[in-house]
């Protein structure tokens, strides 16, 4: 096991704080192969964001551009979480995104991942808000969307209890398609159904955060860090969570204690050591 990939299992392992300064220094670290370097880099910017130092994502990003991207090695291949590192510092941080985004593209070849991944946000923000360019933003408070036309539209009104797991995953997919919280509360409340997906516990999470329901959200939050499974091999830690204006209305002090300590993914289950 390379020297990040046994940075990133333990910090996988619940241990985050502990790992940070460790891929912090490997990140930074001008003689750092590029490969390892980025990957701790994109690990690290995952973590600063649950401890709220977006201004330190955001700069670490900036770095890892500026040295990594005229190469054009596999930096450029990616685009999370280094977009959302300069999102999070103009929301969090007052610090602008927009030139600074326009900027770190400059430095890498044209037709890249993270080029394109730079300035389509960079030129959205001139006519959305940031937090619309932020993974897993959802019409939080907003009305019902019809239901024609949404897959699984037929099941919302089967008996939800006899429904088999799949057809659940589809049911819930559908709820949180047309936008129903009504229903969504309902089979959490009253039949104690939660949905499988991780997002959906987001979207779950969030519309308790407009109602105002802190203890709501908070389980939906936690339920959603028993679902979530790294996409990349350097993610360590969801970051939505904390990215999401409304979702950080429900970020108690136990929900951020629980997703930076507790083990998750593959390491949850014992897939990885």
């Amino acid at each position: 096991m390379t020297s990040v990939e046994h940075l990133t299992s333990r910090a996988r392992h619940g241990r985050h704080r502990e790992v940070l300064p460790e891929l912090l220094e490997l990140a930074t670290d001008p003689a750092a192969p590029p490969d390892p370097a980025w990957e701790a880099a994109a690990a690290a910017v995952q973590i600063l964001c649950w401890e709220d130092r977006f201004a330190e994502a955001g700069e670490l990003a900036e770095l890892l551009i500026e040295r990594q991207g005229p190469g054009g090695g596999d930096l450029c291949d990616q685009d999370m979480p280094f977009t959302e590192a300069f999102l999070a510092a103009q929301l969090y941080a007052g610090v602008p995104a927009q030139p600074r985004m326009r900027a770190a593209a400059d430095h890498v070849p044209e037709g890249r991942v993270l080029r394109d991944g730079l300035l389509w946000p960079a030129e959205q923000l001139d006519i959305r808000p940031v937090e619309w360019l932020l993974p897993c933003h959802y019409d939080w408070g907003g009305p019902r969307v019809p239901r024609e036309g949404v897959i699984g539209e037929w099941l919302l009104d089967r008996d939800f209890a006899a429904l088999e797991p799949r057809e659940k995953r589809v049911a819930w997919e559908a709820v949180a398609k047309t936008n129903d919280f009504a229903r969504g509360r309902e089979l959490v409340e009253s039949l104690g159904e939660l949905p499988d997906q991780y997002h959906l516990c987001l979207w779950l999470a969030g519309w308790y955060a407009v109602e105002g329901d802190v203890a709501g959200g908070e389980r939906m939050l936690l339920a959603a860090h028993t679902r979530w499974w790294p996409y990349m091999r350097w993610d360590v830690i969801p970051t939505s969570e904390v990215l999401q204006p409304t979702l950080r209305q429900v970020v108690t002090d136990e929900v951020r204690q629980h997703f930076l300590t507790r083990p998750a993914g593959p390491e949850a289950s014992g897939g990885a050591s």
